[in-house]
């Protein structure tokens, strides 16, 4: 495009000179080409962008993926970055192992923000192919977007969020969703504007979703039919979990060799003991009646490694909690997956930790089946965001995987 062609266009958009004078400092001619035309971004997304350029290009500011070697900085950042939530702050402590959530997502891809050292600001995406409307489709999961206290008002959650993906994670989605809590206002309000400003108006707001913390205690009645799961159990696990999920939208569709991957955590036939250990064989369990599997279901010590610390004015609470996984069950099998639960509710109180959450708001009847349990619910708003006209405007009914929660 010549230099006169250029100008034009940018007058045609709105540009002005100081603008494309910036725009062509920061923009390869390829992109500029593409911006300039008939699918190119709004003026406002523009400024934006050039915005985040200038300040990762010129410094002091170094917006990267994250390494290995950035595990304590990364549990230090979370330390200092309080969600506000009416009158109570949130922060969440991750140690020992400050990636232990991430390692349970199938391909994650973690960005932070650097600044002579140290880390000021985070957010991570992780790409899945799920069930919508019946089909399968790519999405993202965007969640972990994260701000030191000290470094708020430099709009640096718009650098980490701009910053382009790794090569190989550069691959297309439809759309993305994510979780924020009720009553976070700031955080909801900056994600609508950013979701308007880039896409358009993504339609109605508003939806959201719940999980179950149930009660701890110890159990003194039998175990018959329980016990640890293993690889020949996975076929039939695989049919239990997509059974009981898979009318809902964004359920991924599990198989025997998924569900093994992600017990295996990257070490088929057994973990080395120098690994840290997550969430595995050791963790998943299933329960028999006449020799066939009618319940499975995996606990992730989620408190082990992730903790919610709320304060206000004085008061101050800490939850940890256990995470109910790859959880099915049979037909009319609502109380073998209530034994089930209840034998993990044994081990969650042997672990000393606050509750076990499990998503039950869409299974009404299991939720009814665990009433004695002392159900209380915890709802987080949840922001969908299409990327191309044909995909829908809103999702009402999602499936909650609580790796992401």
């Amino acid at each position: 495009m010549s230099s006169a062609d250029l100008e034009e266009r940018a007058r045609e958009k709105g540009i002005s000179d100081a603008l494309l004078m910036r725009i062509r400092a920061v923009y390869r001619p390829s992109e500029i080409e593409w911006l300039l035309g008939p699918d190119g971004p709004p003026l406002s997304r523009w400024e934006r962008d050039v915005d985040v350029r200038e300040r990762t290009m010129n410094g002091p500011f170094r917006v990267r993926e994250m390494n290995g070697r950035d595990g304590e900085a990364f549990a230090e950042l979370w330390a200092h970055a309080p969600e506000k939530i009416g009158d109570w702050s949130v922060v969440v402590e991750r140690s020992p192992n400050s990636l232990a959530q991430f390692l349970l997502h199938d391909d994650c891809s973690i960005t932070v923000l650097e600044e002579r050292g140290s880390l000021y600001a985070c957010t991570a995406w992780s790409r899945r192919n799920v069930l919508l409307q019946g089909k399968i489709v790519p999405i993202h999961v965007a969640h972990s977007l994260r701000v030191h206290e000290g470094r708020r008002g430099e709009r640096l959650a718009d650098l980490v969020r701009r910053y382009p993906p790794r090569a190989t994670y550069n691959k297309p989605t439809i759309a993305q969703f994510m979780y924020v809590r009720t009553g976070n206002d700031g955080v909801l309000g900056f994600l609508g504007k950013v979701a308007n400003e880039t896409f358009g108006n993504i339609g109605a707001a508003g939806v959201t979703t719940e999980v179950t913390h149930l009660s701890p205690r110890f159990y003194s009645g039998g175990t018959q039919g329980i016990r640890d799961g293993r690889p020949e159990d996975l076929a039939a696990c695989a049919k239990l979990i997509n059974r009981t999920h898979g009318a809902f939208d964004l359920f991924a569709p599990y198989t025997a060799e998924n569900l093994a991957a992600r017990l295996d955590q990257g070490f088929p036939g057994g973990q080395p003991s120098f690994y840290s250990h997550v969430y595995g064989w050791q963790d998943f369990h299933v329960l028999e009646e006449k020799n066939e599997i009618v319940a499975c279901a995996g606990l992730w010590d989620r408190g082990r490694d992730m903790r919610e610390v709320w304060r206000h004015v004085e008061e101050t609470r800490t939850i940890a909690v256990t995470n109910l996984l790859d959880m099915g069950y049979a037909v009319g099998a609502e109380d073998a997956m209530t034994r089930l639960i209840e034998h993990l509710l044994d081990k969650t109180a042997r672990l000393g930790r606050t509750s076990l959450v499990a998503a039950l708001d869409r299974l009404p009847a299991l939720a009814a089946a665990c009433a004695p349990f002392d159900p209380h619910g915890e709802r987080r708003t949840f922001e969908w965001t299409p990327f191309i006209p044909e995909a829908p405007r809103a999702v009402t009914e999602p499936y909650t995987d609580l790796r992401f929660w």
